[in-house]
């Protein structure tokens, strides 16, 4: 692994699965971290790569435009096919950027769960770019498989998220052992804003109950009181049906080392369990109620 700090590129495998990195001072403005958490954060984009094709998982902020686009620059060239995936279509955080990538870049295909791609990110000029409605869009539906360029063996499993509230997506990469959760395992902050981003060991900081609160106090606020089993079941499944030995989410830090993943899938099942409906009432929660 190597990391490229003034740019914030960090290559994960090399030459394969490289980590674009935006930090961010919370001060609650993000909806995707409790209004009350402080410190710092990575928004993260993955490119993984082979010579005759890429794949992008997430393309930023527009606000974070002109660092994406430089990153970019750094890891392929403008004539090699991409694809591009925003894991969570309907959230700025992954499509900012899909529209100006696309206009740099070779991009030639997306993948979402419902079609016609430029309708849910072609929004930052007063007249719709129609050339982006030639780029095929791929429904993913509840899975499918992709290959990373064309006739290199290399295939990833672009997945329903098990655990979302919006249309979310989770991809797994056989080569790198690497699983992208997208909004899920976002936890993991810093009080530095130089990181460490990347754990081989775990976090005391995120405990069960740290994680608990960081969950109800984002988009997962519905889970206490919710019928917890099968959600539980199909994640699960997922951590037991792949040899996952990173996790490497939209934002927050990753997780590195087979060990380590399976202390956060075990801490997610308790945490789970605990929010069933045998165990608490669900009811209506006031905006900006902390839990």
């Amino acid at each position: 692994m190597t990391k490229d700090i003034k740019s914030n590129i960090v290559e994960l495998e090399k030459d394969k699965l490289f980590l674009l990195q935006n930090i961010v001072k919370l001060d609650g403005r993000l909806i995707a971290f409790p209004p009350n958490q402080e410190g710092f954060a990575p928004l993260n984009s993955y490119i993984l790569k082979e010579e005759t094709g890429a794949f992008m998982i997430d393309t930023g902020y527009l606000y974070h435009k002109d660092s994406i686009l430089s990153q970019l620059s750094n890891i392929i060239s403008v004539d090699l096919p991409l694809s591009i995936l925003p894991s969570r279509v309907n959230e700025f955080m992954s499509i900012g950027n899909a529209k100006s990538v696309s206009q740099q870049f070779n991009v030639i295909n997306y993948y979402l769960a419902q079609p016609d791609a430029p309708d849910w990110f072609d929004f930052t000029d007063s007249e719709r770019d129609l050339e982006l409605n030639s780029i095929p869009t791929h429904v993913i539906g509840r899975q499918i498989e992709c290959e990373i360029g064309y006739k290199t063996g290399r295939f990833i499993e672009i997945m329903s998220a098990p655990l979302r509230l919006i249309n979310t997506a989770w991809v797994y990469d056989k080569f790198s052992k690497t699983l992208f959760t997208s909004d899920m395992f976002t936890y993991a902050v810093s009080d530095n804003e130089n990181g460490p981003w990347i754990l081989e060991e775990d976090d005391l900081v995120c405990g069960i109950q740290f994680i608990k609160s960081f969950m109800l106090n984002t988009r997962y606020w519905w889970l206490e009181g919710a019928k917890t089993r099968v959600l539980r079941e199909n994640i699960r499944r997922i951590f037991n049906e792949y040899d996952i030995t990173t996790i490497a989410p939209g934002y927050g830090k990753i997780f590195r080392g087979r060990e380590l993943v399976a202390k956060q899938f075990d801490k997610l099942d308790t945490i789970m369990a605990d929010f069933d409906f045998s165990k608490n009432k669900a009811q209506y929660i006031a905006r900006n109620h902390l839990r």
